[in-house]
């Protein structure tokens, strides 16, 4: 009996023991498995966030290239915008630049190799940047012509208008120098005179029956402008009602130039005149017949003078 006890407990004790080590080798493999599927865990996180990270940050550098890529587009747009026919001087530089675009938005299209598209993108910035900096010179020069040209432009101008207002001052000072350089008559006066005694050879009157005479004077007035010579003075009476001029022919024996019209005078005197003050007196005789009809005679009557260079003044006189 004791026999089979000391058996048993001998038995239960290896039994513990065996379970014992194999527990433990379970439990040393379930850690190691465990640590296992750590590692694989943490390394397959790591790989995707580095796949992740690769991802944004290739998403980032195409997103820069694009940006890179439309500023560089608008800048060489506006630049041309800006040089107008300035641009075809650089056409061949502008076909190049467009040609490197159209490549590099190919292989943006293509999702081409990033540090392939950064290098063509780096080229195409480096011509664009020549491009611009003789782009900008050239509309520099051509402002700068511009300015010059407007400057010239307006110095023409002001030129031109300086020498209109000297001209026209010249024709000014011509036309008054040619008005200074005209005989004038002053203190023009006409009335009727008849010859009363030898004592009185003339006497005023406004009595159409007694007039014998009709008698203007005035006076040349003094210019040392006027050429000294002799000068053709014209007397021109025109009667009332009708107007006709007193004349003593009708035929161009007695008429003068005016301004180029024809005009019958009553009275034609030569002057010579030495550029002083002088008075002329210039008569015209009633007719007997006239003298006879003198209530014809009533009226007022209108007496010009002209000289060959137009009309000197008037006067008027009334017979009663």
């Amino acid at each position: 009996m004791e026999t089979t006890n000391s058996f048993n407990q001998k038995d239960s004790k290896k039994f513990v023991n065996e379970h014992a080590s194999l527990f433990a080798i379970l439990t040393c493999l379930f850690f190691a498995t465990t640590v296992l599927f750590a590692i694989l865990y943490f390394s397959k996180t790591s790989d995707y966030r580095e796949v992740v990270q690769q991802e944004q940050q290739s998403s980032q550098d195409n997103q820069e290239l694009i940006r890179q890529l439309d500023s560089l587009k608008a800048e060489h747009a506006r630049i041309k915008a800006e040089a107008g026919a300035l641009a075809d001087s650089l056409a061949s530089q502008d076909s190049v630049i467009m040609a490197q675009i159209a490549e590099i938005e190919g292989h943006m299209a293509r999702q081409a190799d990033y540090n392939q598209i950064k290098r063509k993108l780096d080229r195409v910035q480096k011509i664009s940047k020549d491009y611009v900096h003789q782009m900008d010179s050239l509309i520099t020069i051509q402002h700068e012509l511009e300015q010059k040209n407007q400057a010239l432009s307006t110095e023409l101008t002001q030129t031109k208008e300086a020498k209109t207002a000297v001209e026209q001052q010249n024709v000014e000072l011509t036309t008054k120098m040619n008005e200074a350089a005209k005989l004038s008559a002053n203190n023009i006066r006409s009335r009727c005179v008849y010859k009363k005694s030898n004592k009185n050879p003339e006497v005023e009157t406004s009595k159409a029956r007694d007039v014998e005479r009709i008698k203007t004077t005035f006076t040349l007035a003094k210019n040392t402008l006027v050429p000294a010579g002799t000068y053709n003075l014209y007397c021109r009476i025109s009667c009332p009602g009708d107007g006709h001029v007193l004349c003593q022919g009708k035929s161009d024996a007695y008429s003068f130039d005016n301004n180029g019209q024809k005009l019958q005078y009553s009275v034609k005197k030569a002057v010579n005149y030495v550029n002083n003050a002088e008075t002329v007196t210039m008569y015209w005789d009633i007719s007997a017949q006239d003298q006879k009809n003198h209530k014809q005679l009533v009226g007022t009557y209108i007496v010009q003078i002209f000289s060959d260079n137009g009309l000197l003044g008037e006067t008027r006189f009334t017979l009663e």
